[in-house]
């Protein structure tokens, strides 16, 4: 499992919100934090894909 370099994240919009006050991550904090991040957006994919299907059954159930 590669990790991508340090600071990077400023760059690709990923960085922490509350930075670290020059305390860096640990290489176990960095690897849990990268694949905490992606099971985070897929599960904010799967909820906009529940609202947007729940929104088109609300719009379609009242035109029959």
């Amino acid at each position: 499992m590669s990790l991508p370099p340090r600071g990077t994240g400023l760059l690709t919009g990923r960085a922490r919100t509350e930075r670290g006050r020059g305390i860096p991550l640990t290489e176990a904090e960095r690897l849990g934090r990268h694949y905490a991040t992606e099971s985070n957006i897929n599960g904010v994919l799967f909820m906009l894909a529940a609202v947007a299907a729940t929104g088109l059954l609300v719009w379609l159930i009242p035109k029959k």
